[in-house]
C-alpha cells in the first residue's frame, strides 16, 4: 500500500533516505530526463521546497517552471520508495533548481521477480 508524506514529515523522512534522489523532469520535445543529485529541504509543517544543483539540461528543462518528480529509492531492499511530486523551476543565479514540494508518498516496494504480485 501507498501511503501519503507531508511535508512536516519530509525532514523525518529525509533521516532514513538520505539526501540524494532522482529528479525527472520533461523536456521541450516531451522527452524525460532523469538526473541523480543531492537536495537539500528547506521547508516546515507548511510547506517547503528541495534546492539542489543539476547540469545544464536539466536546468533548460526548469526554465518554464513545470510538474517534477523526485524518486528517493527504497534505504534497504523490500522497503518502501518515496516519491516526491513537485513543481519545478530555476532559482537565483540560474544554477540553482528549487522543486517546491506538492505532494509525497512512500510507494509499496517491487516485487521479487516480473510477474509477481505484492500485495499492495
Amino acid at each position: 500500500m501507498s501511503m501519503p508524506v507531508t511535508a512536516g514529515e519530509v525532514a523525518a523522512r529525509l533521516e532514513e533516505y538520505g539526501t540524494s534522489a532522482f529528479l525527472v523532469t520533461v523536456g521541450d520535445d516531451g522527452s524525460p530526463k532523469v538526473v541523480h543529485l543531492a537536495l537539500v529541504w528547506e521547508g516546515n509543517s507548511g510547506g517547503g521546497s528541495f534546492r539542489c544543483t543539476p547540469g545544464g539540461g536539466t536546468l533548460h528543462n526548469l526554465a518554464e517552471s513545470g510538474p517534477v518528480t523526485l524518486v528517493f529509492p527504497p534505504p534497504e531492499p523490500g522497503s518502501h520508495s518515496m516519491l516526491v511530486d513537485g513543481t519545478g523551476r530555476v532559482v537565483g543565479d540560474g544554477e540553482v533548481a528549487e522543486v517546491e514540494f506538492v505532494g509525497g508518498v512512500l510507494h509499496r516496494p517491487a516485487p521479487a521477480a516480473p510477474g509477481d504480485r505484492v500485495d499492495c
